[in-house]
């Protein structure tokens, strides 16, 4: 329970980092990938918790996290870069979760739209 606590504020932590911006461009690059892999070891222990929906959550949020920062005109073009350059991560592991859905090619349909609209509005 105490590795699962510890990934969820490691994820918590990273997320309000990124999301602040407020990061030495030196340590962006540190910061993008620390937050990535904590998403990936999250999302990794609920797929062995069959917890799907939060697994999807984590997954998401992610994502959308660092497509914020993808286009984020506070951050710089590296910075930007950074973050869209890791945006396969979450994406890739959220398409092989709808893949085994149901309804998953309707979600995943849903969920490009929502990435695209991220990105046209800025």
């Amino acid at each position: 329970m105490l590795i699962q606590s510890s990934l969820w504020q490691d994820f918590s932590r990273l997320s309000r980092q990124l999301k602040q911006g407020n990061i030495m461009p030196d340590d962006y690059h540190r910061l993008v990938s620390d937050y990535s892999c904590r998403c990936c070891q999250l999302a990794t222990m609920l797929e062995r918790q069959r917890s799907s929906l939060l697994q999807e959550w984590c997954l998401r949020y992610a994502l959308f996290t660092l497509a914020e920062g993808a286009v984020n005109r506070h951050h710089t073009e590296t910075q930007r870069q950074m973050c869209l350059d890791m945006l396969y991560m979450p994406l890739i592991a959220l398409t092989r979760l709808y893949q085994r859905q149901p309804q998953g090619l309707a979600e995943l349909a849903a969920l490009h739209a929502k990435l695209k609209y991220c990105f046209a509005c800025h």
